[in-house]
């Protein structure tokens, strides 16, 4: 059945690209989507296996094919070609030949290679995004996607907590973390924009979506990284300019706390009444980090990708580390990113996905402060620290290495890169003419309001 499915989205891939290309209105439509599939994808199983192997105790279980591949590649035949070289390519292709270059450390290289596979997949919708997201309605339409997703996701996670009495509400998704570090990268964007001076309802339910949403994980990690990014967009926009705006939202935001603290409160509450699995004496984040620190210092070219839990159980690691005996523990990884890179990818894993993660923040911060006067050097920075909070957040989990944040990662960093290019970061191009008012895109009202 599922080859028939392929088979099918294959067939149609060429002729759907053709007629968008002869309508290029309705590409809208499929940004939107883009922007919201990431939030439902792993949930309502939008994907597919071309190989699979649902045994393998790695994060990914096969070479996997979503719904929102298939988007993503439509939308990138459809779009015209372009001249300029696509902006942190190099940066991307080190970090994909360290992950299979560690494929050669693997116990089994096929598993290690689902991750580049899964890379491949997310380079795909960043390469599309940069391409697409030239058009200035492109950007917003994908923005749309993900704050309507957000907004979605605000209403699941009540009706978790009320409905369902859940102490820590994952909404959509598997797991709250997991909804927490996505969240950092749709609220923030967001927030710089409603501090900018963006009209129209969208900005402002999305950020108190996302206020509901943290508050409602119950995450030490989430809502401390979220407040985080919340002063430093605020401090960052009003260093660029002091407006009554922003006078108005840090009135809003102070009333803010004073209400939702009782919250917040209540929820940390809950879950800390709840009875442990583990002895008070049992730290397991840093069992796996003892763990995934034998594995580097044995082998410095990494044990491959996407095997962790497999070589910390057959090469004696986590016993090593006295990871707890359970099976839920057994097969988990380290509750750290650049641990668990490290220990699958080597030193050169590591090096690469740091160089990796920084040239976009770099690009996002620069530009962003160079053109604070452009709503589109506000939605960099926004971007900068949406990106900066979730590798903060990477310090204390690893699930960035799923493919629903790699999704929303890829669309963010590809949102960076087509910004900074609009601004003339790396050329003068689409430089604002004398006399022109900046503004993020120049849409009819139908689109966005200022």
């Amino acid at each position: 059945m599922k080859w028939a499915v392929l088979g099918i989205c294959l067939a149609l891939l060429m002729p759907l690209s053709a007629w968008l290309r002869d309508n290029p209105r309705h590409r809208l439509k499929l940004w939107m989507l883009l922007g919201f599939l990431p939030f439902v994808v792993e949930r309502f199983h939008l994907y597919m296996a071309i190989d699979s192997k649902a045994e393998w105790g790695g994060y990914v279980k096969g070479a996997e094919f979503s719904s929102l591949d298939l988007i993503a590649l439509i939308l990138y035949i459809s779009l015209p070609g372009v001249r300029h070289p696509l902006p942190f390519r190099f940066s991307m292709a080190f970090y994909f030949l360290a992950v299979v270059l560690s494929a050669i450390q693997s116990p089994q290289p096929m598993e290690s290679l689902f991750y580049a596979w899964q890379l491949g997949r997310m380079f795909l919708v960043y390469a599309t995004v940069v391409k697409g997201c030239a058009e200035p309605r492109a950007t917003w339409a994908l923005m749309k996607g993900m704050g309507v997703a957000l907004i979605m996701e605000a209403g699941v996670v009540v009706w978790q907590r009320f409905g369902s009495s859940f102490i820590q509400t994952p909404g959509t998704l598997v797991h709250q973390n997991l909804l927490g570090l996505m969240s950092h990268l749709v609220i923030l964007p967001f927030l710089a924009l409603l501090l900018a001076g963006r009209r129209g309802p969208l900005p402002p339910a999305v950020v108190l979506a996302g206020v509901i949403i943290d508050v409602s994980t119950a995450s030490r990690g989430t809502v401390g990284l979220a407040a985080f990014g919340f002063l430093a967009v605020f401090l960052l926009s009003a260093a660029g300019e002091w407006t009554s705006r922003k006078r108005r939202a840090l009135l809003v935001g102070a009333l803010a706390i004073v209400v939702i603290a009782p919250a917040v409160l209540t929820a940390f509450q809950a879950r800390f009444d709840k009875p442990f699995l583990y002895e008070d004496s049992y730290d397991e984040r840093e069992a796996y980090k003892a763990a995934a620190a034998s594995m580097l210092s044995d082998h410095p070219m990494g044990v491959g990708a996407n095997s962790f839990s497999v070589v910390g159980n057959i090469g004696g690691y986590y016993d090593r580390g006295n990871v707890a005996a359970y099976a839920s523990s057994r097969a988990g990884n380290v509750h750290n990113i650049y641990y668990l890179i490290a220990a699958e990818s080597g030193y050169l894993g590591l090096i690469s996905f740091l160089v990796f993660l920084i040239s976009p923040l770099i690009v996002a911060f620069r530009c962003g402060w160079r053109n604070l006067r452009d709503d589109r050097g506000s939605l960099l920075l926004g971007f900068g620290v949406a990106l900066l909070t979730v590798y903060f957040h990477c310090w204390v989990e690893w699930i960035l290495a799923t493919f629903s944040p790699e999704y929303l990662l890829a669309m963010t960093m590809g949102l960076v890169a087509s910004n900074a290019r609009a601004l003339g970061y790396w050329r003068p191009v689409n430089r604002l003419a004398v006399g022109q008012t900046p503004s993020l895109v120049t849409l009819p009202p139908r689109f966005i309001q200022r």
